[in-house]
């Protein structure tokens, strides 16, 4: 599926010329503006400083993941526009803002359960569509956080930058260089650079704690143990101390879904690889199918069986 080759006169008109208004955010990879083309349609310009041979290689994986990435979990890439030194995404505009910012920078409204529990579940959809349903190759994001997790307007969520995607062609793991967010990286990634589907499935089980507890993936703040998440998490799941996991934010939530949330996490974030579930048992294990996967749960944690 080719996506659209946009001209920069297009891009600059419908973000009235990069205007500082219409700036949403900037990163490593340069600035993402806000902007509406002739027909209406509201898009997000992602623009790419082109400082470096990895920015080139990056655009170019993104558009390619992104054409044969359609989903109603992931961000639409609409096209794209090259200019001299200049590399612009063109994305479908989704307008309520990341998941990181729902969490962590939105105080006054924090995210209801039943929200949070959605979230989870469609982010796992977006996941298993990349890892299994995607033109037989996997696609591995390898910087799933939620920054990336973006939210429309009914809070569905929405999976975006897949600058660091990659396709995965055979079946053996793939060494890479180890680009990724601290506190997201699965052991195997950070020690050894070898990414696979499941070092995705790490770092959405620590996407789980944080929906669930509401804290972040490291917080120097907190004092030793504490400040890694998983690490302050992982005993209050064994010991099924669900009520000190839990966000203290959240008014009421449902005991049993927030359980097989922190039971899937608890899955997920394991330090061996082969251990963890793939996307589609994560999303059984999510949606509550109790006798699915007993086995390993029970491996880890005999409270389970019982």
């Amino acid at each position: 599926m080719d996506s659209t080759r946009y001209s920069y006169s297009e891009i600059q008109l419908a973000t009235n010329d990069f205007s500082s208004n219409n700036l949403l955010g900037e990163g490593g990879y340069g600035f993402v503006y806000k902007g509406q083309l002739k027909d209406g349609q509201q898009i997000a310009a992602k623009v790419r400083k082109e400082a470096s041979t990895q920015g080139f290689e990056e655009f170019h994986s993104e558009v390619y993941v992104l054409s044969f990435a359609r989903h109603k979990n992931i961000v639409m890439l609409l096209g794209y526009c090259c200019k001299e030194n200049l590399n612009i995404l063109v994305y479908e505009y989704i307008c309520n803002k990341s998941l990181e910012w729902h969490l962590f920078d939105n105080v006054d409204n924090p995210l209801e359960w039943h929200r949070r529990h959605a979230i989870a579940i469609g982010t796992a959809k977006g996941l298993r569509f990349l890892h299994e349903e995607c033109r037989g190759s996997p696609i591995i994001h390898r910087d799933m956080r939620p920054s990336n997790i973006l939210l429309t307007h009914d809070f569905v969520p929405m999976l975006g930058d897949f600058g660091l995607a990659k396709w995965k062609t055979k079946d053996e793991d793939v060494q890479t260089r180890i680009l990724g967010t601290i506190g997201y990286l699965a052991p195997e990634y950070a020690e050894n650079g070898i990414v696979s589907v499941r070092t995705d499935v790490y770092s959405f089980g620590i996407v789980l704690i944080q929906l669930i507890s509401g804290r972040k993936a490291v917080d120097l703040t907190r004092e030793n143990k504490h400040s890694s998440l998983r690490q302050w998490a992982l005993p209050l799941i064994e010991t099924l101390a669900l009520h000190e996991l839990a966000d203290p934010r959240l008014g009421d939530y449902n005991t049993y879904e927030l359980y097989h949330m922190a039971r899937t996490a608890y899955l997920c974030v394991q330090t061996n690889p082969e251990m963890r579930p793939s996307m589609a048992e994560v999303l059984r294990l999510l949606e509550g199918e109790n006798d699915h996967f007993h086995h390993l749960t029970e491996q880890f944690i005999p409270h389970y069986s019982k």
